[in-house]
Formats: structure tokens, sequence, C-alpha cells
């Protein structure tokens, strides 16, 4: 699960099968009003459509609308993000999602540049309290600690730029927090044994990681857009399915808690993993309640949509869900690294078609 690795989608173009047509596709574009509507109408996210190709850009097109662009292009995000005013974008997950979240940044700047005003990042298998703690008020800060986490690849980071294109230039910035549960405690906040500590309790408390994040480190920077990548490539191997619907009602329960309605929260499903791709011979075919892994994460996903399916399906509502990235992903088994990391070119085109989604629905008011 630790290869980090940097591919790039030149390295598969020769092994990707580039098909230049494609029949009974919708001329709809892809909007998140309509992806509401496919909801309603399968009782999941939507799957169906087929990987094409142009100028040796992979794409996917799927039959319930049309992408326009193999990358979305820079004069709609241009249009879009200065329509939508958006200043803040969080992803949240484990070393997939912070892959996402790179690719989120690469999808700006195809075609436009950028000034980098600020990059920091978290590194290791400890979290970096410090990262957090610099946007937490001193009577907080001074209680957190950090304990190991499972997870080489899982780091936060902050990505902060000015971007220019086409006379224009807006500034974003781009967050991933590392998440290798949908709980835990591998952030915290630990009181000393004194007299008076119970007070301190009273005012400054978190139960979970995810607790102390949304309470205190994004209590005055909400974000506009909340990417949820709940990490059940972790999950898979230490939480059962029975218990899977209170863990995530949980975590949707503190999100509501501590973020503004005008945070539109986007989760997005898990892609399969590729048993023919594992580097170790262990955990090939290695079963979770006696699933493969791709099985299980599939379950995972189906409960997901289960927990969320009355608030996507809300219109004007906060939630949104996405395409089944299980489905999407079937045939990409050329493009896995190690089972459970993909080559760049999957979370590019993954972005690409989430961004082009959103400026379609900002632009025709189509959430």
């Amino acid at each position: 699960m630790c290869n980090e690795g940097v591919y790039a989608w030149e390295n598969v173009r020769g092994a990707l099968p580039i098909r230049m047509t494609f029949e009974n596709v919708s001329s709809e574009p892809c909007t998140f009003a309509l992806l509401r509507k496919a909801y309603k109408r399968l009782g999941y996210f939507p799957g169906g459509g087929e990987w094409l190709g142009s100028e040796g850009v992979p794409y996917f097109q799927p039959t319930i609308c049309k992408f326009r662009h193999p990358r979305v292009s820079n004069s709609l995000m241009s249009e879009c993000l200065s329509e939508a005013k958006i200043s803040y974008v969080l992803t949240m997950g484990d070393s997939t999602a912070g892959r996402y979240s790179d690719a989120l940044i690469n999808t700006l700047t195809l075609n436009s540049e950028q000034l980098i005003i600020e990059e920091i990042k978290e590194d290791g298998f400890l979290p970096d309290k410090n990262y957090f703690t610099r946007e937490m008020p001193d009577e907080v800060a001074q209680y957190v600690t950090s304990k190991f986490r499972f997870c080489c690849g899982c780091a936060s980071k902050l990505h902060r730029a000015e971007f220019y294109s086409d006379n224009n230039s807006y500034f974003l910035n781009i967050e991933h927090i590392a998440q290798t549960m949908i709980l835990d405690d591998s952030l915290q906040l630990t009181f000393p044994s004194y007299k008076g500590a119970a007070k301190v309790m009273d005012k400054v408390w978190a139960i979970t990681t995810q607790e102390l994040i949304l309470r205190y480190y994004l209590k005055d920077k909400h974000p506009d857009v909340f990417l949820i990548f709940l990490p059940f490539v972790h999950a898979k191997e230490n939480i059962r399915l029975s218990r899977l619907p209170m863990e995530i009602e949980y975590f949707k329960g503190l999100v509501e808690e501590y973020l503004p309605n005008t945070t539109k929260l986007f989760y997005i499903t898990s892609y399969g993993e590729f048993e023919e791709q594992r580097k170790s011979s262990e955990w090939y075919k290695h079963l979770f309640e006696g699933m493969l892994a791709r099985d299980k994460i599939d379950k995972m996903n189906r409960i997901l949509y289960d927990v969320l399916e009355d608030d996507l399906l809300k219109r004007d509502g906060r939630y949104f869900g996405f395409f089944d990235l299980i489905d999407i992903s079937e045939d990409r088994g050329n493009w896995s690294t190690d089972s459970v990391h993909m080559e760049v070119v999957w979370y590019e085109s993954i972005m690409s078609m989430f961004w082009e989604t959103y400026c379609n629905s900002v632009l025709l008011d189509m959430f």
C-alpha cells in the first residue's frame, strides 16, 4: 500500500485500448442534478460507460451524461470558479485521496499558470501535530498529541496558489487532510493529571481525530467544497460490515455539527483493488469477512449510499455523490501499480470528471 512512486499517463498509453467512438451516450452535460435523478432511478451511484481516448489522453464517458473534454477545459474552470466564488477546497481520506488532491491541482494547472503562495506538508507515520495546531487556539493546541498511524503514504498538505488563465486570476486553497480510518485517535487531546484538569476538559474536548480537526482545526476556515473519500482501503481490514453504518453515521454527524450549510459535501466512492497486482503473496486473494478486497469495498460503497440516500436525493441540499468507481475501474487493472494505488492518469481522469460536473452544475444552476 505504500508504493509512493510518481507515475505519468504516458507510461500506460501503449497498454490502453483506445476507442474513438461510443454510441448511445446521453448528450446532456453531466451535472449533480442529473446524477441525483440517476440515484433515484437506480437506487445507487451510476456506473456504465466506456473509456475513450483523444490524442492519447484517456477519459471516461458515462452513458447517462456527456463529458465534453478529455480534460476539463481551462475556460470552463476559470468561468465557473469565478462564478462560484470558492476559495477553499478540502479533501479527506487516505493515500489514494491524497493523490486525488494532487490531481485536483494538476487539473487546474493543465492550461494555466500558478503562483504558489504557500505549501505545507506533514510527513511520515506519525501525524505532525504542529501542522494542525498552527490553526488552533492556544488553549486547545497545548493539549494535542499524536501517535503512530498505519499508512506511510498518508500526509496532510496545503497548497495555496493564485492561478492565471485567459486574462483572469483567482486564489484557491486546496488542502488534503489524511485519514486512515473513518474514526480514529491518531491525533487527540491528552490532558495532564492535575487539580483543575476537569474544568479544562469541560471546555476543550474531542473524542476522535475527526472531531478534533472539524471542531478546532477547521473552526475559522470552513471549506466551500469538501470531497470526502472514506478510507475503505484501510477500513475493510478492521471494520465489520455490520458496524460500518454506525461509523459513517457518526462521522456524518460530526461534519453536520461543525461545518456550516454553505459547505457542499461530496462523498466519493472507493475504487476496487486488483489482486493480480499485489506485491506481497501474503495478501494475494486474502479474504475480508469471506470476501476479496474488491467485493468488500463494493459492499462498503453500497452501505455508504444507503446511509446517505435520503440526503443525496434532497433538492437544494448540501449532500452530493458521484459515480460508482468500482464499476468505472473494473477494466483498469493495467493502471494499478500495487493493487491499491493507480497511475496518475486515473486520479486526473476522475478529478477532471468531478471538476466538469461541478462547473456544469454551477453555470447551468443544476445542483
